[in-house]
């Protein structure tokens, strides 16, 4: 029987992120990703960046130079990066895990629309959007896996809470992702006696 104490694991991830924008309701966009997870004895630490992959989506923040008041901007992808302070009340095969976390997450390369007066304007603009790409959040996790010898199946559910205002994204994201991880070996060193 493999025991997962002190342990260190990589694994890789696919699954759904659902998020809101300034114009959008909640859309869902498939990801993919990858973890690293050490685990002591009933706690963890999980490391994680996921991308997900949207199609069109749209978003906007306020400008006082657009027509509306509103500086429309499209992208097509979202990057978070994770980390989760993970606990597991239950050892066996079949493992139930909980946790709470911080993390990063970016529109990526965010595209901005609309007229511009001067050249200067419009770099303003690009820089603004860039600038309101980005945002922490803190965030839950649950999840289940199911160990087989030095590989793991899992399934996890994320909830992270919403950016600041003003944002290109808002309110609170939800993703969804499964799983295989695989034990790259202790994460202790050993202590061994010995004589002279």
């Amino acid at each position: 029987r493999w025991d997962d104490s002190f342990t260190w694991s990589i694994g890789a991830q696919a699954g759904v992120l659902g998020f809101q924008t300034r114009t959008q309701l909640r859309g869902w966009a498939p990801t993919v990703g990858g973890n690293l997870v050490v685990v002591s004895k009933r706690t963890g630490l999980m490391i994680s960046v996921d991308e997900a992959f949207g199609s069109a989506e749209t978003s906007g923040y306020t400008d006082v130079n657009a027509s509306n008041g509103i500086r429309d901007v499209s992208f097509e992808r979202i990057r978070r990066y994770s980390a989760v302070l993970t606990g597991y009340p239950v050892r066996g095969s079949t493992q139930p895990y909980f946790g709470l976390g911080f993390g990063l997450v970016q529109v990526v390369d965010p595209q901005v629309g609309g007229f511009f007066s001067s050249p200067l304007q419009a770099n303003l603009a690009r820089d603004l959007a860039s600038e309101k790409s980005t945002s922490g959040f803190v965030s839950f996790v649950a999840g289940i896996q199911f160990r087989l010898d030095r590989m793991a199946v899992f399934g996890q559910y994320q909830l992270a809470s919403a950016p600041a205002a003003n944002q290109l994204l808002r309110g609170g994201a939800h993703s969804l992702v499964g799983g295989l991880r695989f034990s790259l070996g202790g994460a202790k060193e050993g202590i061994k006696g010995g004589g002279y």
